[in-house]
């Protein structure tokens, strides 16, 4: 309307068939390990809701506030097999290790693992048996097993994100404030994963320290201690602007200085580098490995990799 508040909501569904994707596949088959095919269906429902309000609005000071609140979520309805792992953690030592499931039928994004409760005697992670049958089947080769002790230890789409924008005018004056924030998404913090544990053969870097840190651990094996919430709320850019006026001035038609400032602050619980949503995996970060930046993997969001920092 033309009046001080303004908004809008826009509701969608949206269908994807034939996407590519990188697959590891059996070389005896294929003659490679690897290859790009047609893998299946998506759909992403979502929704988006916009509001503007203007709290001044006068000769000389204008206040104007906006927010816009979005979330969606993405089910993957085909796949060229029934369910898979995904996104290696990667060398040393975790070449065997995947962290997300992808499966038909269900959310895109899901981080799988076992559930850490502890550090034996030996100095080894301990995991909860979740499905009571008195077995521990927490190898990360099960982890599609039907008696698995694997759980979905968070998932890498945020369920709410957040943008706020604040512009004020005050005599020749702008502030202009623009906040954001991101809610409901995890990630897998792959520096811990392998900077936390005392892993006696890896002796050629500094170790972790975090809050988080389990004393005694000496085993890495990737489980729930790695993944973390990371909800976060930020000042994404302020900027301050004077227009100076220049009187009789014909040589300068107009003079604005301004000072502008990024990430001001963060407020956040995430112990990693950056807790924004990570919405794809470019493959493991590790001995002599280069991110493949041509082929990012769109079902793996969630996974923090060491290429940060």
């Amino acid at each position: 309307g033309s009046g001080r508040l303004k908004g809008s909501i826009d509701v969608y569904t949206r269908d994807i068939k034939d996407f590519i994707l990188e697959r590891t596949v059996d070389v005896a088959v294929y003659g490679v390990n690897k290859r790009f095919e047609n893998a299946g269906k998506l759909n992403t429902k979502g929704a988006e809701l916009a509001l503007n309000y203007d709290l001044i609005k006068g000769a000389s000071t204008s206040y104007t506030t906006g927010v816009v609140l979005s979330t969606y979520k993405t089910i993957l309805k085909e796949y060229v097999i029934p369910q898979e792992m995904r996104a290696n953690l990667g060398a040393p030592g975790q070449n065997g290790t995947n962290m997300v499931i992808v499966k038909e039928g269900q959310e895109i994004g899901q981080i799988w693992g076992p559930e850490f409760t502890g550090v034996d005697d030996k100095g080894n992670p301990t995991f909860a048996d979740l499905n009571g049958d008195g077995q521990f089947v927490t190898g990360a080769d099960k982890a599609l097993e039907p008696n698995a002790d694997f759980r979905v230890l968070g998932k890498g789409i945020p369920s709410l994100e957040l943008g706020w924008n604040n512009n004020l005018n005050v005599k020749g004056w702008t502030i202009n404030a623009f906040f954001r924030g991101a809610f409901g998404h995890s990630l897998v913090n792959t520096f811990r994963a392998f900077y936390e544990p005392q892993v006696a053969s890896q002796s050629s870097y500094n170790y972790m320290n975090t809050s988080l840190k389990v004393d005694g651990l000496k085993t890495a094996r990737f489980s729930s201690l790695y993944v973390e919430k990371a909800d976060f709320f930020k000042l994404d850019n302020l900027t301050i602007s004077r227009s100076i006026p220049l009187g009789g001035v014909k040589a300068i038609q107009n003079l604005n200085i301004s000072l502008t400032g990024q990430n001001l602050f963060v407020l956040t619980k995430y112990t990693g580098t950056d807790p924004e949503p990570s919405l794809v995996y470019y493959g493991t970060v590790d001995n002599g490995a280069v991110e493949d930046v041509n082929n990012p993997d769109v079902l793996s969001p969630g996974i923090d990799s060491r290429n940060n920092y």
